[in-house]
């Protein structure tokens, strides 16, 4: 009866071990800051302008360190387009956005290399007037 106690005891410790705290490493990158958590490797946070253009179903993040990466185009990008919509004068105006995604590479040829899927928003911004309207011509 004691080893069946001794099992059960065991098995509740590994059970409440399992909760371990995730903890953050900040990494520089080509001057882009961003944050990873330990744990949950494949997310990470990313800083920049982010511009959708409904007509062409086209999504896009400049961060700070003018890296462009697309945008998968999915119900968690239409609410941060959403929150966006209240800063935009016209659909081609790029807003500041915190945001946290998996950076994967884009199964599109002829697009940006890497895309980024948003797992969760963290903030969006109004422009402070001086970043302007950036218009993207190519794809590179």
């Amino acid at each position: 009866m004691k080893k069946i106690y001794f099992i059960f005891a065991l098995g509740l410790l590994l059970v409440s071990c399992k909760n371990e705290s995730k903890s953050s490493e900040t990494i520089k990158e080509n001057g882009i800051t961003a944050t990873k958590t330990v744990g949950d490797l494949n997310t990470t946070t990313f800083s920049g302008m982010f511009l959708y253009l409904e007509n062409d179903n086209a999504a896009v993040l400049q961060t700070v360190g003018s890296k462009i990466y697309g945008v998968v185009v999915d119900e968690k990008m239409k609410e941060l387009n959403e929150q966006c919509k209240q800063f935009k004068t016209k659909e081609e105006d790029m807003v500041p956005v915190v945001i946290r995604g998996v950076k994967k590479p884009n199964p599109l040829k002829d697009a940006w290399k890497e895309v980024i899927e948003i797992t969760e928003i963290l903030s969006v911004q109004k422009p402070n007037g001086q970043d302007g309207t950036i218009i993207i011509k190519n794809n590179q």
